[in-house]
């Protein structure tokens, strides 16, 4: 999985030229993109949501790692690291490797903090390994950790084995059975923040004796390790390492967080003042019954709330109500723009009107009608708490797809769109290349025939890149959906999308979508998609079906003999607890392999999003391809981070397989999940905040 990343590079590189001058003694990352020492971790974790990347290296190992900080008291880490001369000259190995670390409790009093981890989790590789840490400071500038580890971290004077012995390393098959498994040795080391503000000086005894390296003719002179760790600004930090008593290692770190936006805000103008009725006010409703009076305030409406964000679709003018499909073009939060609406609302209708019934609309598709009441919006502006207020007395219902009758309907607008735009593709994490990376101009082109009919293109063209360069014919086994990526050709233009997307209702609470025409750079063909999800349900369930053939390896037009059937079914359950979301795909995949998707994602209130994934199929793991099974993360980061004013786009880094036939699934446009998701009273309520704003 490879996505376009370099509106968040741009981010991160500007976050690192932002002074130091408030930087105080805290916590920073290992070698190895833990929050630790040198190369052992420590108790300690950043705050809640902060994602890390970091590159690496040393005499035996170089890598690039994203860590991210799940919740406050779960670290997860993602990296490839090549294993250099790993079983003699010249044997690099690209190890691919997630590590958690679960703090147990936060140092409080003479209690230090205490934490659980895995190294390479659920594997039993070369990295594999278990630990107990605890991390205590002493004073305001130091602090020690002490630990026990297991696998490579029970390696160099092992103390014994108390929980019985290791089974031996098994490349990436998932398992548990090693867990704490086999020998046991202690860690441990300090820290300490030196009078140079943002310095920190750290020492550490390692209980990793290099085992795989000692065999291609590495040396391990001492157990300790020594270190400095610069914070230069905020979101840049270095590291330097003399290790094993005859080898140097460094780290680079760009570090951003939801919570802390790259630009200060330009707040830019306010919303509307709610303008509250009076006794005297004149409730007639006259003004309904005149069609031309109805159309004429619809039409003014648009104009002055087009100017805020926000676009009617369609609009129906009655008495004491009004039915609005509106669809958000500015703000991140959806209950941003239904608040900013309802003032405006206030400011604009006659007295007479008490019913606002706003139903939000994106890609065509009406998704939630959201109920509010005027005299609701009057009561509530002056309360302190008028945003749990607001929710309480809101309904949500599931929206029908047209409003009957309505006097305004707007024009598609525009007919036909288009961008042209540089990319960057990054293969981190596949592939044996210790980092692959390709420049793309890219076109886009859309033409909307109606609300839900639309024809789209996409074309590109590599300026300069290496992804694929190097790579042999495919031997896998399985029918090589994915593994021939090295043989389309890239040299001219390559048409990635042409297709006729049909998107539509078949009934409030039920989605559909038709997809045809050469879906994306390897196949081409006919996808249909049908999604449950009423608006009050914090789940929905999803039916996929997909009959594709293989295009060419000129990706134009022609097509190649493999043809496949693929479909599944999704299972789709927004927790409700601090933005977790899961879901589960059961299906066909490309290749004709069975198996199952397990994704779990975390949003933010602000727009990030961290999500995971991984696949298992009825694919032996020797034939399934690279990494044997399939797993990736990616990060999605709203441009308005790094802007001074709001914006609704958005950028994802994804890492993950790449060239794997097994478990692999049609790259399809438009799935209706992501585009209504956002909609769900759930959402609504996660960010209901923003409604007063």
């Amino acid at each position: 999985m490879r996505r376009a990343y370099q509106l968040a590079t741009i981010g991160f590189l500007a976050a690192s030229t932002l002074p130091a001058s408030a930087v105080t003694f805290g916590t920073s990352l290992n070698i190895n993109g833990t929050v630790g020492l040198i190369d052992m971790p420590s108790a300690l974790t950043f705050p809640d949501g902060q994602t890390s990347w970091s590159f690496t290296g040393s005499d035996t190992m170089s890598g690039t790692v994203l860590s991210f900080q799940l919740l406050p008291n779960v670290e997860a880490v993602i990296r490839m690291q090549n294993l250099q001369d790993w079983n003699g000259p010249g044997d690099n190995q690209a190890e691919r490797s997630l590590d958690l670390k679960f703090v147990l409790f936060e140092e409080q009093g003479w209690r230090p903090a205490l934490a659980l981890g895995f190294t390479d989790f659920g594997a039993n590789g070369p990295l594999a390994s278990e630990y107990l840490v605890a991390t205590k400071s002493l004073g305001e500038n130091f602090r020690v950790t002490a630990g026990l580890g297991w696998g490579r971290l029970g390696t160099y004077n092992p103390i014994g084995a108390p929980f019985g012995s290791r089974a031996p390393q098994t490349s990436n098959t998932p398992g548990i059975d090693h867990f704490f498994a086999g020998d046991m040795a202690f860690f441990g080391g300090f820290e300490w923040d030196t009078p140079v503000n943002g310095l920190t000086f750290k020492a550490e005894y390692s209980s990793d004796a290099y085992v795989g390296e000692q065999l291609a003719g590495f040396t391990v002179n001492s157990p300790f390790n020594f270190g400095l760790d610069y914070q230069i600004s905020r979101n840049l930090n270095l590291g330097a390492y003399y290790m094993r008593g005859n080898a140097f290692g460094f780290r680079v770190t760009l570090t951003g967080n939801p919570n802390t936006p790259v630009t200060p805000p330009d707040f830019g103008t306010g919303p509307l003042p709610v303008r509250a009725r009076t006794a005297d006010s004149n409730m007639t409703t006259a003004w309904a019954s005149n069609a031309p009076v109805r159309g004429q305030m619809a039409n003014l409406l648009a104009t002055s709330l087009g100017e805020i964000g926000i676009s009617i679709i369609e609009a129906r003018l009655r008495g004491d109500t009004i039915d609005l499909q509106i669809q958000n073009n500015r703000y991140v939060r959806e209950p941003k723009a239904i608040g900013r609406l309802a003032r405006a609302l206030t400011v604009a209708l006659p007295p007479s009107v008490e019913n606002f019934r706003i139903s939000l609309v994106n890609n065509g598709l009406a998704t939630t009608t959201v109920v509010l009441r005027r005299s609701d919006i009057e009561a509530q502006v002056e309360r302190p708490d008028a945003g749990p207020q607001s929710y309480a007395t809101t309904q949500f219902v599931d929206a029908p797809n047209r409003i009957e009758d309505a006097d305004f309907v707007r024009e598609i607008d525009p007919r036909f769109s288009w961008s042209l735009t540089p990319q960057i593709d990054v293969n981190l994490f596949g592939g044996d290349a210790f980092t692959q990376a390709d420049i793309i101009l890219r076109g886009n082109a859309s033409y909307r025939i109606n609300r839900g009919l639309s024809f789209n293109l996409a074309v590109s063209q590599r300026l300069i890149g290496n992804i694929g360069e190097g790579a042999g014919p495919s031997t896998s086994p399985l029918p090589h959906v994915r593994s021939d990526a090295a043989l389309y050709d890239s040299s001219g233009p390559v048409l990635t999308r042409l297709t006729a997307d049909y998107l539509f209702k078949l009934n409030p609470s039920t989605y559909g979508r038709v997809s045809a025409g050469y879906l994306e750079r390897y196949f081409a063909g006919v996808s249909a998609e049908v999604l449950w999800h009423p608006t009050a349900q914090n789940w929905g369930l999803g039916v996929e079906l997909n009959y594709v053939r293989q295009r060419a390896f000129d990706s134009m037009f022609d097509l190649q003999d493999y043809e496949t059937l693929s479909g599944f079914v999704s299972l789709y359950w927004d927790t409700g607890w601090n933005g977790f979301e899961a879901q589960v795909d059961v299906g066909r995949y490309l290749a004709g392999d069975w198996g199952a998707t397990f994704s779990l994602s975390r949003r933010f209130t602000n727009g990030w999003e961290l999500s995971g994934y991984i696949t298992l199929t009825d694919v032996s793991f020797d034939d399934f391809g690279a990494g044997n099974f399939d797993k990736g993360i990616a990060l999605t980061i709203p441009l308005d981070w790094t802007l001074p004013y709001e914006s609704r786009s958005r950028t994802t880094i994804g890492l993950g397989g790449y060239g794997s036939d097994g478990g692999a699934r049609a790259n399809i446009s438009n799935r209706l999940y992501p585009i209504i998701r956002d909609y769900n009273q759930q959402d609504l309520y996660d960010s209901w905040g923003a409604y007063w704003q």
